[in-house]
């Protein structure tokens, strides 16, 4: 399929942007397809009336297909009377619109969208108009989309592929950009949902008010799955589970009911025998770094009835210790050379009678961490990551260590020499026993979003998450493939495109080429000091993406839509900005005993001082921050005109 011939700047309301050749007047079968046979009677009357006929059939045939055929068209009108770009929030609402078939916005045209059958969606930032050889928007008409060139010097796939980009507006404030991903990924639930939700909540509330039962809080079977714990081989994978994938923590996720050889799971009760008595116990674990990635260092657990310490042990690794990650796990050389247990000993003492059976209730913090340390499935948990929200909703978790300040009123992990397993756990229990005090609601923040995976399954919609992160935003994804590369994720990428109905990538490596971003920059490899290589070269990495992208269109069966999104632009100057300013608000905010500030302002450096021009760049720098470009395409059978 090739690119539609680059119109001029639209004057009609509607401005054709798919990528399919322009139909020809003519049009003749492909090479291998069922052809009309002719005999070979050209002087023959009758025969020049069955020609005619066959020629009429077939074009009244093509003329169905053509009708039939999905497009998409930019709403020039409606585009030029905006008043700003596109925003994230809206290409996420016309996604799911076409995905899920209800009202699509009025600035994209869509022909036939019950036709798409589905949708390709890349995030690629560090793709700007400069690498395009892009005229630049517009100066009133904001969100009208610009022509791209035949070609240009980069990334010649996207000219081949795409007429126009449309611009788009990341989320963010005056000063501050958002997250890109999560309000792409988040969206609000239907009426229909939320009435449903209301109603649980209150039925949940009233249920609590009257049974103090921890129990209450323990995760559904769906929720587990969809926030990557693994569960054990007799409980069946429920609808729309996660597949294998590699995990954003560098952990193997394993499917539900299919267990390494070095993994335990609680056995199942005993439906005859009398069940054994209810009891909860937190969790914690602490890591370290060896040469063949984490392993698990300490395991604390403390019982929730009494707050007791009732099982402290360091693990000996497998492999030889490269770092300790002693400001986050609390351990070091001298504590380590203690440990005389190895996991699978951890296991079995864990396992032993009167520990941890089908009864227990496991009680952490994003426990399917823990338990993935521990290699151990287990049907029964409460995570107090979910039964407390964070402030912006879904995807988003809390820290253990925000929620003790905000709901316990309480400070941990304050020690410079690292956290403890032991207090975390503590904290936990007490995260519960409040939560139980107080009722369903407390600690919540019900704004009534959801990810979009979840709004795909309920529409019985296989969805795939590729790339990094797949624990913050993979969510309840059908499918979850955690790559740490462009190519890796590409490969994903194809392999995954026909068996699935929407997927959503994340391409990165452009933003490191362009040092916008850095992942080297994680707090498990500064603590493992962690010396990796420095970005690649920027011309090379523009030349791989090329391939990659015009890679992925070879491999797109036909009636595939294919956005790319670029999400927001060049962030790296408002950082610095809004870092000078912290430091100066540090500085002068009246916070001390007697309401004046750390220093004055003539103790400062000037150079550090925060001045109205700094207000008004730093302003200018987010604006430019929050610019990006939204592509979109169709692929579509293959039309050949004929003679």
């Amino acid at each position: 399929m090739k690119r539609s011939p680059s119109p001029s700047t639209p004057t009609t309301p509607s401005q054709d942007m798919s990528t399919a050749e322009p139909l020809p007047k003519k049009i003749r079968l492909e090479d291998g397809e069922a052809k009309p046979t002719v005999p070979n009677r050209a002087e023959d009357e009758k025969d020049k009336i069955d020609r005619k006929k066959a020629k009429k059939a077939k074009k009244a045939g093509n003329k169905a297909l053509i009708d039939s055929l999905p497009t998409f068209s930019f709403d020039g009108n409606e585009l030029k009377s905006r008043t700003a770009p596109i925003g994230i929030d809206e290409l996420r609402t016309l996604i799911l619109a076409i995905m899920t078939n209800t009202p699509i916005p009025r600035w994209l045209v869509v022909k036939n969208p019950k036709n798409i059958k589905r949708f390709v969606v890349l995030n690629i930032p560090g793709i700007t108009p400069d690498l395009l050889d892009m005229s630049q928007i517009h100066p009133t008409a904001v969100a009208y989309p610009i022509a791209l060139p035949n070609t240009s010097k980069h990334l010649t796939a996207l000219h081949k592929l795409f007429s126009h980009a449309c611009p788009s507006k990341a989320p963010g404030d005056a000063t501050r950009l958002h997250s890109v991903l999560s309000c792409f990924l988040t969206a609000p639930v239907s009426a229909e949902e939320k009435a449903r939700r209301v109603k649980e909540r209150n039925k949940q509330q009233t249920k609590l008010s009257k049974v103090n039962d921890p129990a209450n809080f323990c995760l559904t079977q769906a929720e587990m799955a969809a926030n990557g714990y693994n569960l054990p081989s007799y409980m069946p994978p429920p609808p729309m589970s996660p597949d294998a994938s590699e995990d954003a923590n560098g952990w193997s996720r394993i499917p539900p009911g299919v267990l390494g050889e070095s993994w335990v799971e609680t056995p199942e009760l005993d439906s005859a025998a009398d069940p054994p008595k209810e009891k909860v116990w937190a969790i914690d674990c602490e890591m370290i770094e060896t040469t063949a990635g984490r392993e698990l260092g300490r395991v604390s657990v403390v019982d929730f009835d009494n707050g007791l310490v009732i099982f402290d042990s360091l693990v000996k690794p497998t492999n030889p210790i490269t770092s300790y990650l002693t400001a986050y796990s609390g351990l070091t050389e001298d504590i380590m050379s203690e440990a005389k247990f190895t996991l699978p000993e951890i296991q079995k003492q864990l396992m032993a009678p009167g520990m941890i059976d089908g009864a227990t209730i496991l009680l952490g913090h994003s426990l399917e961490n823990d338990l993935r340390a521990l290699q151990l499935s287990h049907p029964r948990v409460i995570d107090t990551a979910i039964i407390y929200h964070h402030t912006k909703g879904p995807p988003s978790k809390p820290g253990l260590k925000w929620l003790a300040q905000k709901w316990l009123g309480k400070q941990i992990q304050t020690s410079d020499k690292g956290h403890d397993s032991r207090e975390d756990a503590t904290t936990c229990v007490e995260l519960l026993k409040k939560k139980m005090e107080q009722g369903y609601n407390f600690g919540r923040y019900d704004h009534d979003l959801e990810s979009i995976f979840e709004t795909m399954a309920r529409q019985q919609k296989k969805s795939a998450y590729v790339g990094t992160g797949c624990n913050a935003f993979g969510g309840p994804a059908t499918t979850k493939l955690e790559c740490d590369d462009d190519e890796k994720t590409m490969d994903a990428v194809i392999a995954n495109i026909s068996s699935h109905d929407f997927i959503f990538a994340r391409l990165q490596e452009l933003s490191f080429a362009r040092l916008w971003a850095t992942p080297y920059q994680s707090s498990q490899h500064k603590a493992a000091k962690v010396t990796l290589p420095p970005p690649p070269p920027l011309d090379a990495t523009l030349e791989r993406l090329d391939k990659q992208i015009k890679r992925l269109h070879q491999s797109l069966p036909a009636y595939t839509a294919l956005c790319i999104f670029t999400g927001h632009s060049d962030a790296r100057r408002m950082s610095e900005l809004n870092k000078k300013k912290a430091a100066w608000d540090s500085l002068t905010r009246m916070n001390t005993p007697n309401g004046q500030a750390i220093k004055a302002a003539s103790e400062i450096p000037k150079d550090q001082w925060w001045t109205a021009n700094d207000g008004r760049e730093l302003e200018n720098e987010t604006e430019l921050a929050r610019k990006g470009l939204v592509f979109f395409c169709i692929t579509l059978p293959k039309i050949v005109a004929g003679s």
